[in-house]
């Protein structure tokens, strides 16, 4: 897996010291910046630091402020602006110091709320007079899009920018900004009173909203449902979506909730603010701000994130220190301070600690962790992939970068495509050799990189698909990349299997073979090419997935699935070390499944090459799985006498008779193209034979006579001049049939044969002798 630890955290909460007596009812971040600016209700604008204290005076803006919106960052660009939307209908435009730039009548009634899409082309805001209104990046109305007869409470961008999410009356409403490429799609968000908020999350593309009904909810972008909580005791205020992660936040009377997409609670505080009105997140995903109906500000960290990986924990204890617990021994503890910065992510796997704070990476090896090495930033880190070798940084502005344990850059992967505000850890992946991103502008499509120069692989890198693409995984145990294998699960929820390099005989349009359905989660293991999925109520695991290419029959016989049903739907694996596969279940509870130690012996031996020691260890387990994966992995290793012996224990009458018949060929091109065979590559097989030195034409013209690929056969013949031979061989074939000629190519090849069958069957025996 791409981000191999199990996580859990806080919120750490405090409020600004002085408390006004109106009501707050708007917050934001700067961008790249961690300042945060709150409007309150006798009409000023007060900006407060990461730790809650007041940096200047308030500064009278003159309305009474209902929503902020920040101009969004381009790149390395910030512009210090922000749009708000005001109780007396306008839309204004301020900067930073809080200096009235434009001012716009935009509503009849009140501007509920304003919102610029994600690159800052464009705002929309929507009033008490049910209109939702574009406007350009100067204020200019561009469209009225619509007009409901109920206010519209709140906005939301789609991750795309194509689409506006709206709260109106007890409904959710997606409306395309061009409403001739799709339609409007409408569905019921509260049992009773309006929706209050939603949000829309840029990566999972899944929407949260909270009502008047005191019930938050989870849909996905068709608006079907898939979570609703219990009625608490308050009506739900507010909601925001994490930056680049799976949880949100939701706000209500004296109630701060941290959740997951699948729903479940992660942390609850209680906090005497009165109505959290509006919250809202830092761009890095580390703070949390909300506009309170007492008269104040709240201000949350993010706290006590908990890394595991293996018996090592990792905890962010306070914004600027980790604690290093090691669980199997009550004296490994290290404490690590960043004084400079906070830090903004950090990640645990494979031995290494990874940490990022605004301006630096700390790189961690265990035991030692008093000597890291250490870079610069240029810019705040919005995720971090680990992989036994290397480990990617993701950032909004230089997009992936590489790096090794050693601090040194890599490479950096460029394409079109790449939109890394958008990318999670399901979209991204890392192993010894190769990095794959998911297009984050066309979900069917999956590109492909080295590691060590950033180039596209071959054929661009690109790995298509005719469906979405929700997750991607690279296998971690193959050094070559040749044996890499990808794995992804779609929007059917399917998961398919590739390699990411093509295969001899293999050809590319049966490259990419469906796996299972119904799938809800996957990982592979850590020292083995061992893939476990959650699919339809059930535990798979696959010893031998390569088996698909060797022998597809194999591919079945090699599995261990058992009845998993107690984890529930829409659980994920988040870890696959050794034998222990851990899941989280949608409520949040986790659960750590063991699965049989023998596969991951049988790919140490057979690494080494040590066949006999895998056979002795098939013996002593006496597991049919284990047979068949034994027998998969000699034939791809080319110890067939081991594959014979695994393909008896498990009755494969066939195969054993014909492994038998490869085994009496002499070492060479006759047996390599054999073998080719029977993994059913007989392109790939007549290749070998005509590649020879010397070439061998007969056996491969007798080798599409044996698949009866007669027009294949006879343009071999004619090209070698083996066509009595072939003639004769046809001519029998043709008596035992008793059928009679009807292939022209054949019958004009026989027109100016001699017909003397003894002469063709002599020619053929010395043939045969060479």
């Amino acid at each position: 897996s791409s981000n191999p630890s199990r996580e859990k955290m806080k919120l750490d909460i405090t409020v600004s010291a002085k408390k006004r007596e109106e009501m707050f009812t708007a917050v934001s971040f700067t961008p790249n910046n961690p300042t945060i600016y709150a409007a309150c209700d006798d009409e000023t604008l007060c900006s407060f630091g990461n730790e809650g204290d007041e940096e200047s005076s308030p500064v009278n803006l003159s309305c009474h402020v209902t929503s902020i919106s920040w101009f969004p960052p381009a790149g390395k660009t910030v512009v210090d602006m922000f749009a708000a939307s005001c109780t007396d209908g306008t839309l204004r435009f301020f900067k930073k110091n809080g200096m009235l730039e434009k001012k716009i009548q935009a509503h009849d009634g009140a501007a509920i709320c304003v919102e610029w899409n994600l690159d800052g082309s464009s705002l929309v805001t929507s009033g008490e007079d049910g209109e939702v209104k574009v406007w350009s990046r100067n204020g200019n109305l561009r469209t009225q899009l619509v007009t409901y007869p109920e206010p519209v409470y709140d906005i939301s961008f789609s991750p795309s920018s194509t689409s506006l999410l709206l709260a109106n009356s007890n409904k959710l409403i997606i409306l395309p900004l061009a409403s001739n490429k799709q339609k409007t799609l409408t569905w019921e968000a509260c049992s009773s009173g309006v929706v209050t908020c939603c949000d829309w999350n840029n990566v999972s593309g899944l929407i949260v909203s909270g009502a008047e009904d005191c019930c938050y909810r989870v849909f996905d972008s068709f608006g079907l449902p898939l979570f609703t909580s219990n009625p608490h005791e308050h009506v739900i205020t507010s909601v925001a979506w994490r930056p680049n992660s799976s949880l949100f936040a939701v706000g209500s009377y004296n109630v701060i909730r941290l959740c997951d997409k699948t729903g479940w609670t992660v942390c609850k505080n209680s906090i005497s603010t009165g109505s959290i009105i509006n919250c809202k997140w830092s761009s890095d995903g580390t703070q949390l701000a909300g506009a309170c109906g007492g008269g104040s500000v709240m201000f949350a960290q993010l706290v006590d994130r908990t890394l595991e990986y293996g018996s090592i924990t990792a905890t962010l204890a306070d914004p600027k220190r980790i604690e290093i617990t090691d669980v199997t021994s009550s004296t490994a503890f290290d404490e690590l301070d960043f004084p400079r910065d906070r830090v903004v992510e950090f990640s645990l796997g494979f031995d290494h600690l990874v940490v990022a704070t605004a301006t630096q990476c700390f790189i961690y090896e265990s035991p030692n962790y008093n000597t890291p090495q250490i870079f610069d930033l240029r810019n705040p880190v919005n995720l971090i992939v680990l992989s036994p070798k290397s480990f990617a940084v993701v950032d909004t502005v230089l997009g992936v970068t590489v790096y090794n344990y050693e601090g040194r850059q890599l490479s950096s992967p460029r394409f079109q495509g790449l939109r890394p505000e958008f990318l999670s850890a399901d979209h991204i992946s890392l192993s010894h050799d190769i990095i794959a991103i998911l297009d984050q502008t066309d979900f069917k499509t999956i590109r492909c990189f080295d590691v060590l120069t950033g180039r596209p692989l071959g054929n661009n890198g690109e790995i298509k698909h005719d469906q979405e693409i929700s997750k991607i995984a690279l296998s971690l145990y193959s050094t070559s990349s040749m044996d890499r294998k990808l794995v992804f699960i779609d929007s059917n929820r399917e998961l398919f299997i590739t390699p990411t390099a093509q295969l001899p005989g293999v050809p590319k349009k049966f490259a990419v073979q469906k796996l299972l359905t119904q799938v809800d989660t996957c990982a592979w293991n850590d020292a083995s090419d061992l893939l476990a999925c959650v699919a339809d109520s059930r535990l798979t695991v696959y010893y031998y997935p390569h088996a698909l290419y060797v022998d597809r029959d194999l591919l079945p016989r090699s599995t261990d699935s058992r009845d998993a049903s107690s984890l529930g739907p829409n659980s994920t694996i988040t870890s696959f070390f050794g034998n222990t596969v851990t899941v989280r279940m949608a409520t949040g509870a986790v659960l750590t499944l063991a699965v049989p130690p023998h596969p991951s012996l049988l790919y140490e031996y057979a690494s080494a090459g040590r066949f006999k020691d895998c056979v002795k260890l098939c013996r002593y387990v006496k597991s049919s799985p284990l047979w068949s994966t034994l027998a998969a992995m000699s034939i791809a290793g080319q110890d067939l006498e081991s594959a014979q012996i695994a393909l008896s224990a498990i009755k494969e009458v066939d195969k054993v008779s014909y492994m038998k018949y490869i085994l009496s060929l002499p070492p060479g091109p006759l047996r390599s193209s054999a073998v080719m065979l029977y993994k059913r590559c007989p392109d790939e097989a007549e290749s070998i034979l005509l590649q020879s030195s010397p070439p061998m034409p007969y056996h491969a013209v007798k080798l599409n006579v044996g698949l009866y690929r007669w027009d294949r056969a006879l343009s071999l013949a004619s090209k070698h001049g083996l066509v009595p031979v072939l003639l004769a061989y046809r001519r029998k074939y043709l008596e035992d049939f008793q059928a009679k000629e009807d292939r022209e190519g054949y019958l004009r090849a026989g027109r100016e044969w001699d017909g003397d069958v003894e002469k063709a069957w002599e020619e053929k025996d010395r043939l045969k002798e060479e």
